[in-house]
């Protein structure tokens, strides 16, 4: 295996670009879209294949799902001193698959979308409750990259409880592209090259 091309410095370059080009995409598909309101609709709705900004948000998806798949490993490599560590990243990784999946699998597919995003939602969040303590321990991400990990968890649980479905879904992912790059920034400075 060639570590250099799956190293953590490669993983956070591709989870800032991963999660800035789906704010982008998802944006333009609002854009294109000019009928969808957040907080009311799902983002899912944006990728019915009848809609205007459908390709942009389905290509989104899987763009930003390839992209993350290749920041969890990079954060396997921090974080896989402990069992916590590999466990909370493998599952990342298998979210970031299903990520793709929601792509693919557009809204319009029924029952395959709502496997897949209901898969990456569970997966991430339980992704993000493993990786709290191995963040905290880390010494590339410290106890600042276990309490960003902790906080945006809780906002996005509190979300989940206290608002409708399509608002929690868009706090959950603004939070998680948020996660993404908050520890990919903090990959790129505090790990060796």
């Amino acid at each position: 295996m060639n570590t250099k091309f799956l190293s953590p410095r490669l993983g956070a370059m591709c989870g800032i670009i991963g999660s800035i080009a789906f704010a982008a995409l998802w944006t333009g598909a609002v854009y294109l879209d000019g009928n969808w309101v957040l907080g009311e609709m799902t983002l899912s709705e944006l990728g019915d294949r009848s809609r205007p900004g459908s390709p942009l948000f389905n290509g989104g998806a899987i763009f930003a799902g390839i992209m993350s798949l290749v920041f969890s490993v990079g954060l396997y490599r921090v974080l896989s001193a402990s069992v916590l560590g590999r466990l909370g990243t493998a599952i990342l990784g298998l979210a970031s698959i299903f990520l793709i999946g929601v792509g693919v699998f557009p809204i319009d597919t029924g029952m395959p979308h709502t496997i897949v995003s209901v898969a990456f939602f569970t997966l991430g969040a339980i992704a993000l409750a493993l990786l709290v303590v191995p963040a905290w321990k880390s010494h590339v991400l410290h106890r600042g990259g276990g309490l960003v990990t902790l906080v945006l968890l809780l906002i996005s649980l509190i979300g989940l409880a206290t608002l409708a479905l399509p608002a929690a879904e868009a706090l959950s992912v603004g939070c998680l592209l948020l996660w993404t790059v908050l520890i990919s920034i903090r990959m790129l400075w505090h790990h060796p090259a």
